[in-house]
């Protein structure tokens, strides 16, 4: 496999693998670029299991994937190589890079999930619970 063809087919498993927990309820939110979560006590360690598990998939199968992205020497003549260096910045070079704000997206989730620690210790849940919800963890 070509180098551009790994990396595009890498940017497709990443895609992948951020969607597929909201692959059943895609429909119900298409189009909503944002919003609010609101939890409350019976659903504060459901919300946040969910929001950990998805950090922990993230962490696990799409950071080690994010340096492979890199497209290496796509040839060796000047329209080739000016190619290559361009889509380096694209991919994980430049301040807005794929590379970069797939990290602030799991940077966020994982914020996210200490919130919802936080609201379930302030709700009363035990270090206990929390850490049962959450997982190793929490």
């Amino acid at each position: 496999m070509e180098k551009a063809e790994q990396v595009g087919a890498d940017l497709g498993a990443i895609n992948a693998a951020i969607m597929a927990p909201f692959g059943g309820v895609a429909g119900e939110y298409a189009g909503i670029s944002g919003g609010q979560i609101t939890v409350d006590h019976d659903t504060v360690l459901q919300a946040g299991k969910i929001i950990q598990d998805q950090v922990d998939q993230l962490n696990q199968i799409v950071r080690p994937k994010l340096m492979q992205l890199m497209p290496g020497d796509l040839g060796k003549d000047d329209v080739s190589l000016a190619a290559g260096a361009e889509w380096a910045k694209i991919l994980a070079g430049n301040p807005d890079s794929y590379v970069k704000r797939i990290g602030q997206y799991i940077d966020g989730l994982e914020s996210l999930a200490q919130q919802m620690k936080t609201a379930a210790q302030q709700y009363g849940f035990t270090e206990e619970q929390i850490k049962d919800a959450f997982g190793a963890q929490g």
